[in-house]
């Protein structure tokens, strides 16, 4: 997928996302069950999970309810790896020769799978005010004056493939994923808020107010917030259960995933078994 495509996706998704996410409530409606042909309650949910699941799952001490429906809300309901592909041009998420955008039968490169890399470019573009506003009340542009064209750097999307602990995102526990989807805490601290434009903008890689740069940017934590505990369960256990993408070698670099020796690969098939 390529860059510029990235925001139709994400807001793709938004919309499919709050169907989804009424799923629990439909789960348990028997009126709901009798009138739905396609038998969409979470057994359901959880087969398909692990047939379109792209990549080997380690299923070793996982719930395995889990990780299926973690697998549908990762890969069907929502296109997670066309964020945070760790791929690029032509093909971005999807293998050589099989892109389904070019024609070709589809495949997703599992050497990229939500190891993160994309760029969003920055967080707010610059922006003039507009006009057609009673006096004094123009909508403020951004960034503020004093920051020039400064709009602080680039957004990058972070890797979510589990380090050597097994844990997701790098090694988050469970308790920092939910904070992190319910509220949309930035624990790497990646781009604080500039506490001053001059003589340069500082600290580094600073985002210039009103840009909480405690908070993760682009990413839209506002609405996966209203999953329910349950999914959001589902979605840590089966990023926990795919490989661990290393990406750069450089262990300062936010997109760096020690992936030690701890993670043994699972056997060739064993993703779709339940």
């Amino acid at each position: 997928m390529k860059p510029q495509q990235v925001v139709k996706t994400t807001a793709a998704f938004l919309v499919t996302l709050g169907a989804i996410v009424l799923v629990g409530t439909w789960s348990t409606s028997p009126r709901v069950h009798a009138q739905n042909d396609q038998g969409d309650d979470e057994a359901s949910l959880i087969r398909i999970g692990y047939q379109i699941a792209p990549v080997p799952l380690n299923l070793a001490g996982k719930d395995r309810d889990l990780v299926g429906l973690g697998s549908y809300l990762v890969n069907a309901a929502g296109d997670c790896n066309g964020c945070h592909t760790s791929g690029g041009p032509p093909n971005f998420n999807y293998a050589n020769n099989k892109n389904p955008y070019f024609g070709q039968p589809e495949k997703v490169d599992p050497t990229t799978y939500l190891g993160g890399g994309s760029d969003f470019g920055p967080a707010v573009p610059p922006s003039a005010a507009v006009g057609g506003f009673p006096p004094g009340s123009e909508p403020p542009s951004y960034p503020p004056a004093e920051y020039g064209t400064y709009v602080g750097p680039d957004i990058i999307a972070r890797n979510l493939t589990p380090d050597k602990t097994g844990r997701a995102e790098g090694g988050h526990t469970l308790a920092e994923f939910k904070e992190i989807i319910r509220t949309g805490k930035d624990f790497d601290h990646l781009h604080p808020t500039c506490t001053s434009a001059l003589p340069t903008p500082t600290p580094a890689n600073c985002l210039p107010p009103p840009v909480d740069g405690d908070l993760l940017q682009v990413m839209p934590w506002p609405t996966f917030k209203n999953m329910t505990d349950h999914q959001i369960t589902a979605i840590y256990e089966y990023l926990s259960a795919i490989p661990c993408i290393e990406g750069p070698t450089d262990p300062n670099n936010v997109l760096h995933n020690d992936c030690g020796t701890e993670q043994k690969p699972p056997k060739p098939g064993s993703w779709k078994k339940q």
